[in-house]
């Protein structure tokens, strides 16, 4: 975790650098209290044309020199922001001294042209992105060190922390996947998933308009934006509210950031508040509400009695009352069980009508105040193939390399294995005799009468212990999420270590994946899980496994215990000793009980079930399902590959 005051003397270097001597003293760094670590979502390093704003403490490298590093190239890149703004404002005043407040004027009244008037907000985040992408392919061109560190660890590091523009579009937002793909492709080279086919042409146009402004000033950034905010007219929808996405590299656009239009903020609808036409309301008109509201709060406080009172007739017979009361009683005795019993008749009739569905689409958990309420399960398992793509393939292959180090451990571990277990050493007291050497050693004897001295007895090779392994993993919808990073990256690569280390053993071994149900009607109706065979017991782990595994997107629920059943079940016919099953999840399941008696099963049938759950906050409902649960904390997720690999190390080898 890097420090961010404690290098504020080479962080004010950094400012004079950029700007000129003495710039740090008038563009000061303002150290805000709150922190930018992978837990924490929202901006943390922006600035507001005069001062830098920073957390006091950055955490999204490794180690500490890589986030200081980080911190330095934040503070380069807002520098070269304010020395844009200061020669724009050269041009518009060469008389008068750096005004941040002119320069921000500018920009928002540049957004708020009829040209942006459909979303003003959009356009201010296109022109983001053109204008970061060109002060950063600047400064990379002046400062090759920079290039290197960006190209080896910075781009990979931002890359791991975007959303999945898969996961936008099967939720239907096909602006905010789109808007996401132009940000990585511009700025970070390359896209997480890959790109549609039906947007790969506007992608490609709208990449190559940003880059068109590289190398030269902020005018031309300012045209391209208006060029690229004409095709995402064309192609969507711009009107609808707009989903924000996270901020890129820890610097935010959406408080204090030039240009911004204020009524433009966060999620919210675009022109919202500037409605053409719109009245404001008037002095007069806020009198007359204020004394319409007092009326009806008097009203409010007068008790029933007294309006009774107020609606008996001034004349009443004395006496009167008293002999209609038992009547009106009984009267009103009767209406009321009359609607009781029509009420209770109703409810039985709906009861009646409706139970099947109600069936169906309600099925209570737990117990007392806690409570939740899922679809029922239905039995059995959807199952689906995932389908990779080459750029998945070449994703599993820096995977692979970043993790060299592990896998090339296990590879010699089983090499070691193979050479014990296949016995080329030759003895007389071993129990399997060579018959060739044996016969010709003895036609010798005949002829020559010596003995030659050969060794015709070798020992017995030991049969090669052979374990059954399969890993399961959750990628349901909660797995897309997190506070600055993406659980299911993390899924994914303890799922690909794992399939690299199998692949030496020799093992039978298998990969799977998981969600429950869906947001589709008939998903909901028919609520069971959708197993993703990775690879099966009997089938060869290669390229084509590789590209399934980094294709995976989350979707649906926790529903588990269909699809542990379903792949023990396969588990059991396969040959091999012991038998172990991984199961990797980032909650709870919709039915623990079932779980935990799903687990136990394993058991008895000489299964070993071993749980993985990220996020301390489930510990209790991990140690209700199994004994041999391990925790991954949500803030040290990237030991989780490692904590898979020695699970199966432990058991799968030494055992």
């Amino acid at each position: 975790m890097a420090l961010c005051q404690k290098i504020e003397p080479e962080l004010k270097r950094v400012i004079d650098f950029r700007i000129e001597d003495g710039a740090s003293e008038r563009h000061r760094l303002v150290f805000d209290k709150k922190t930018f670590l992978p837990l924490i979502s929202g901006p943390a390093i922006y600035t507001d044309g005069e001062k830098i704003h920073l957390p006091t403490q950055f955490k999204l490298a490794l180690t500490d020199p890589d986030n200081e590093i980080m911190i330095a190239s934040a503070v380069r890149h807002e520098s070269d922001h304010i020395k844009e703004f200061i020669k724009l404002n050269q041009e518009f005043h060469p008389d008068k001294e750096y005004d941040p407040k002119s320069i921000n004027r500018f920009l928002e009244d540049f957004f708020l042209r009829e040209k942006f008037k459909e979303n003003p907000t959009l356009a201010h985040e296109i022109f983001n992105i053109v204008e970061d992408n060109r002060i950063d392919r600047k400064a990379r061109g002046e400062l090759p060190g920079l290039a290197r560190f960006s190209k080896e660890k910075e781009k990979r590091i931002y890359l791991n922390r975007r959303p999945s523009p898969k996961y936008l579009m099967k939720k239907k937002k096909g602006l905010s996947a789109f808007r996401e793909f132009f940000l990585q492709k511009t700025l970070l080279d390359e896209t997480i998933d890959e790109v549609p086919p039906q947007y790969n042409n506007l992608l490609n146009e709208c990449v190559s308009i940003a880059r068109s402004a590289e190398n030269k000033d902020i005018h031309v950034s300012l045209e391209a934006t208006e060029k690229i905010y004409v095709k995402f007219k064309e192609n969507f929808d711009i009107k609808q509210p707009m989903r924000q996405l996270p901020p890129f590299a820890g610097r935010g656009h959406s408080r204090m950031s030039p240009g911004l239009p204020k009524k433009y903020k966060g999620s919210v609808k675009p022109r919202e508040g500037r409605e053409e036409g719109k009245k404001h309301p008037s002095v007069q008109d806020r009198k007359e509400r204020k004394a319409s509201s007092a009326k009806k709060e008097q009203q409010k406080k007068i008790s029933p009695k007294k309006k009774a009172k107020k609606n008996q007739p001034e004349e009443s017979i004395p006496g009167e009352h008293k002999e209609r009361e038992p009547r009106f009683k009984k009267e009103k005795e009767s209406e009321k069980q009359d609607r009781r019993g029509k009420r209770q008749k109703e409810k039985e009739k709906q009861k009646i009508d409706s139970a099947s569905e109600k069936d169906k689409l309600s099925y209570w958990i737990g117990s007392g105040y806690f409570r939740k309420i899922v679809p029922k399960p239905s039995p059995g398992v959807n199952i689906a193939i995932p389908q990779g793509s080459r750029s998945d393939i070449e994703k599993a292959h820096k995977t692979i390399e970043k993790y060299n180090g592990e896998i090339r451990a296990i590879e010699s571990y089983f090499k070691r294995l193979e050479e014990r277990y296949r016995g080329k050493k030759k003895a007389r007291a071993g129990e399997e005799i060579n018959i060739g050497e044996y016969v010709q050693a003895e036609l010798e004897y005949e002829a020559t009468g010596v003995r030659p001295n050969k060794k015709m007895f070798r020992k017995r090779a030991r049969i090669k212990k052979k374990a059954a392994w399969a890993i399961l993993a959750d990628i349901s919808s909660s797995t897309a999420f997190g506070f600055g990073y993406r659980i299911i990256d993390y899924i994914k690569d303890a799922l690909l270590i794992q399939g690299e280390a199998l692949n030496y053993s020799g093992y039978p071994f298998g990969i799977f994946a998981f969600h429950s149900g869906g947001i589709l009607f008939r998903e909901i109706m028919n609520y069971k899980d959708t197993v993703y065979t990775i690879k099966d017991f009997k089938e060869n782990y290669g390229e084509e496994n590789r590209g399934r595994i980094m294709s995976l997107s989350p979707y649906g629920g926790t529903l588990m215990v269909n699809a542990i059943k379903y792949i023990s079940d396969n588990l059991r016919e396969v040959e091999g000793m012991p038998k172990g099953f991984c199961i990797i999840t980032d909650g709870e399941p919709d039915t623990p009980q079932d779980v935990r008696e799903s687990f136990k099963s394993l058991q008895e049938d000489g299964i070993l079930p071993f749980l993985f759950v990220i996020g301390a906050e489930h510990e209790e409902c991990a140690k209700f399902l199994i004994d041999d649960y391990v925790i991954i904390k949500r803030d040290r997720l990237a030991e989780l590959p490692n904590e898979v690999l020695r699970i199966f190390t432990t058991y799968g080898i030494m055992k």
